[in-house]
């Protein structure tokens, strides 16, 4: 996760104190619906949960899996929306709080510090929607899946151990990644042949840092 979203979100939380709202959710539950009444954004405080896009069809698109302690929901507050774009899906149970809309905008106004935070956390949003239409456009499913993982070591304890760990289902990881299940699999097979990482679980991974090249990480 970006450093910046994790600053703002912890000082959004920080800030709004006791106005924000507890709620606790299971596996399954959605957060919220696409198109429901805008209420504020979301903290995901422990569990897992997916931003999904969903076609008039009923096909699914996972936008983005959520990190604990990571604010999500945040950008109809900037664009003056009044309705969630997206559903947002629990993967496990969760703990959350709703960070109601009015207070956020009355910090945002009168909290500079608070104002900038939410700025650089917004560019942070940019760089991550530039990489995903890259990786959905023009990345193979094997770069697709090493750019994922490459992305989750980021600033983790031990990083460099190369231990990743998914947290969403083969399906959810397939849907995120915008490939089929089976093209999932077969890349995870071609990158363990390759040297490159091992599967350790099925939703734990070692990557093999000097095994990785430049081309890798970036293409």
């Amino acid at each position: 996760m970006d450093p910046h979203i994790t600053h703002f979100s912890k000082l959004l939380v920080e800030k709004i104190g006791k106005a924000a709202l507890s709620k606790t959710c299971s596996k399954g539950v959605f957060v919220f619906m696409e198109g429901a009444r805008y209420l504020g954004p979301w903290v995901l405080h422990k569990g897992s949960a997916v931003l999904v896009k969903s076609s008039s069809g009923g096909k699914e698109q996972i936008l983005r899996q959520i990190e604990p302690g990571e604010v999500f929901a945040e950008v109809p507050i900037f664009k003056n929306v009044d309705w969630y774009p997206v559903n947002a899906r629990c993967v496990t149970a969760c703990e959350l709080s709703l960070l109601p809309a009015e207070d956020v905008k009355r910090l945002l106004k009168s909290d500079p510090e608070l104002a900038w935070a939410a700025a650089c956390a917004l560019a942070g949003r940019v760089a991550e929607f530039r990489d995903f239409v890259f990786d959905l456009t023009l990345a193979s499913a094997q770069q697709r899946l090493l750019r994922y993982l490459l992305r989750r070591l980021e600033g983790k304890p031990n990083a460099s151990l190369g231990l990743v760990r998914v947290g969403i289902s083969h399906q959810d990881l397939a849907l995120l990644l915008g490939i089929r299940p089976e093209s999932l699999s077969r890349a995870l097979t071609e990158l363990e042949a390759s040297g490159k990482l091992k599967r350790l679980s099925r939703q734990t991974f070692q990557i093999f840092l000097k095994q990785i090249q430049a081309e890798d990480r970036d293409w």
